[in-house]
């Protein structure tokens, strides 16, 4: 079969959420149109001396120890909030976030594994948002805990996320900042991670054909240094933020698997979150999703944005929570009409984590 459609007449349908596959279809969210523990051994003989050393060289140094690995030891880990606009009023001029409920489900019980405590809130107006996180942000003070995360969907228009009504919210000042230092004592220091899937423009990423087969590389050079204690702390510190792509750009979303950025974050963190530090991760899942393209002929790409702000140290979610049994399938977002080609797909998206944790590995 093949697809007579043209590049423009795909982007049409895109702006009238047009099905182009009856299964499933990917879909946008933009609107149509190095710390020591040795023990002091002076005034030992050589003898003892020597025995010490051996012991405290082959004893493990714990990472919620070490003052280059955020501490991941509480019980719960921390809080989690997951913000889903799936269903929008009829005059907002946006179209329901058809998947997106798959994200939620997946996402609820993952950060359950990583032993979260979860809050779920869906279809929400500019004010209802706000109000949440204020609540959310007051569990930091009332409980102590070691790290938040906060994850937020929604379509998105000019670059801006908007609520339930078609109004815009500026993430970074509406939403990020109530996190900083000074509005949020109870998280200073502490790591905090968002999570935003919305379109930030209007532009289609067809991709770009090459000449030659290039080498991705996955890892990146990084310089740890070891610092004295401070007194005070940056206004903006420990914020990792990622975004499910890039300023200008759509986000695509499956309508039967969810959005392309969680699908992938997933899988990931299901696989790794035991041992394998989150930057690195991300790493990962900037590799998987490169990788993936929209299933019609115009063969949409994504690129996802990582955003760094005083995240300086390591994080080990040292999971302790269990996988669901059917939890460690995506098997039930397909019906009995899925292809053979679809589970194929999904069995390729996990061969493809572990060839990108053995890049990383080399």
């Amino acid at each position: 079969y093949q697809c007579r459609h043209t590049n423009k007449e795909l982007r049409g349908m895109e702006r009238n959420n047009d099905v182009i596959d009856n299964v499933e279809l990917d879909e946008t969210d933009a609107k149509p149109s190095k710390h020591s523990d040795y023990q002091s051994i002076s005034g030992l003989d050589q003898e003892t001396v020597g025995t010490k050393y051996q012991e405290i060289k082959d004893k493990p140094i714990a990472k919620d120890s070490n003052p280059n690995v955020y501490q991941m030891t509480s019980k719960p880990r921390g809080f989690a909030m997951i913000i889903n606009n799936g269903k929008f009023q009829p005059d907002s001029g946006f179209q329901p976030r058809r998947g997106s409920e798959v994200d939620v489900r997946k996402l609820e019980n993952l950060f359950q594994y990583l032993g979260f405590v979860v809050f779920v809130e869906q279809d929400l107006a500019k004010a209802q948002i706000m109000e949440s996180i204020d609540k959310f942000k007051e569990r930091f003070e009332k409980r102590i805990v070691d790290m938040s995360i906060f994850c937020i969907m929604s379509h998105g228009s000019g670059g801006n996320l908007v609520d339930i009504q078609g109004e815009n919210i500026d993430v970074e000042e509406e939403i990020i900042k109530k996190f900083s230092s000074t509005q949020c004592p109870a998280l200073q220091g502490k790591p905090k991670l968002f999570l935003l899937q919305y379109c930030r423009g209007d532009k289609l990423d067809f991709g770009v054909e090459v000449s030659s087969k290039v080498k991705l590389l996955g890892t990146r050079a990084r310089t740890q240094v070891d610092c004295p204690t401070f007194s005070k702390l940056p206004t903006v510190t420990d914020i990792l933020i990622a975004n499910s792509t890039v300023p200008g750009f759509v986000s695509n979303r499956n309508t039967q698997h969810g959005s392309w950025f969680f699908q992938c974050l997933v899988e990931v963190f299901k696989v790794n979150a035991k041992n394998v530090d989150i930057r690195d991760m991300f790493d990962m899942i900037g590799r998987i999703l490169n990788e993936k393209e929209s299933n019609d002929s115009s063969r949409r790409k994504q690129t996802f944005e990582q955003t760094n702000r005083g995240f300086y140290k390591k994080l080990y979610f040292n999971p302790i929570g269990e996988v669901d049994e059917d939890y460690d399938t995506d098997d039930e977002d397909c019906d009995e009409t899925c292809s053979k080609k679809q589970q194929k797909n999904k069995v390729g998206l996990r061969r493809n984590v572990r060839e990108a944790w053995k890049v990383l590995l080399n």
